[in-house]
């Protein structure tokens, strides 16, 4: 089978033949029909998330697919072959992932979530929800912003940003997002009542001119600790500042006038069922900026990838 692959952390990806992987005990093993890039993967590549968890040599990347169960190990009940799932493939250990034509997990992935696909859903839909809708799901839900509040959204374009911002209004939250000007109508599209243009005028000063009583919550999907410190003023006591990018240093962290915190993603199944449910719903659309073959993957992993509208997730179509 053809794989993406790292021999050793902080070595560059590339793409492999591989024989391909049985599964073990409590393990099902999928043809992989799509996948999408995160963050994360280019974390787990570098090393950076060594600790998290348990990892075995060749690493196939990617932790985000959908795809069909083709053979099942030694005491699954979860799934059968013919089963079309999706989801964080995050096992432990983890040696075959999603950037490949086959992959192995865990039924219950260890530090992950597999689901069944709603019908009627695409591969590529499904593979562009797990890792950053979650994300976004989460977030939201523990930022408590109260009804008719008001949030801002910092990264509204990429794969976090872009659920954040649907989600949010969907709950009836007035959201401020940030954006450049050519993605700007793209974004109020999704459902963002203000647009920051980027590059115009500080976030700062844009948000004392729209909410001059100030935000009820941030959402940083971007990781700029310097921008986060400067508008982390703008929101109301008690309210909450939240980084998925971990955005947020130990001063922020430590002052007690908002809540704040570096969100990790937590709860995962629950997570990935209420996610399904608002897709299937029509409640929010997965963006999908770059839709590419397998071989494309170490470039998109690189960040070689410029898609021409919202950038969104970038899935790759293996079958």
């Amino acid at each position: 089978m053809r794989a993406v692959t790292i021999e050793q952390f902080g070595a560059t990806p590339k793409l492999t033949t591989r024989p391909v992987p049985e599964p073990g005990p409590g393990q099902v093993r999928i043809t992989v029909e799509a996948a999408s890039v995160n963050p994360l993967d280019a974390a787990i590549a570098s090393g950076s998330l060594s600790a998290l968890g348990a990892y075995r040599f060749p690493l196939t990347l990617g932790m985000d697919g959908a795809g069909t169960v083709t053979a099942t190990g030694d005491g699954v009940t979860e799934f059968a072959i013919g089963d079309r799932v999706f989801g964080q493939f995050w096992g432990r250990p983890l040696q075959f992932g999603t950037f490949a034509e086959v992959a192995v997990v865990q039924a219950a992935p260890a530090l992950g979530a597999l689901a069944a696909v709603p019908d009627g859903l695409h591969s590529h839909v499904a593979a562009a929800m797990p890792t950053s809708g979650m994300t976004a799901l989460g977030a939201i839900d523990h930022l408590r912003v109260p009804d008719h509040g008001t949030l801002l959204v910092l990264g509204a374009t990429g794969g976090v940003g872009t659920y954040a911002v649907q989600i949010a209004a969907a709950q009836g939250i007035r959201v401020i997002a940030t954006a450049s000007a050519r993605l700007a109508d793209g974004i109020r599209k999704l459902g963002a009542a203000d647009i920051a243009v980027r590059g115009e005028e500080p976030v700062d000063q844009v948000l004392r001119r729209l909410a001059p009583d100030g935000v009820d919550a941030i959402l940083d999907a971007v990781g700029d600790r310097t921008a986060n410190a400067r508008v982390a003023g703008a929101v109301r006591d008690g309210g909450a500042l939240f980084s998925t990018a971990f955005g947020l240093d130990e001063h922020l962290l430590a002052q007690q006038r908002i809540r704040t915190a570096n969100y990790r993603l937590d709860r995962k199944p629950e997570r990935l069922a209420g996610l399904a449910d608002l897709v299937t719903a029509g409640t929010v659309q997965p963006v999908i900026g770059s839709l590419l073959p397998l071989t494309e993957a170490p470039r998109a992993l690189a960040g070689d990838i410029t898609p021409s509208g919202l950038r969104g997730k970038t899935v790759l179509q293996i079958a």
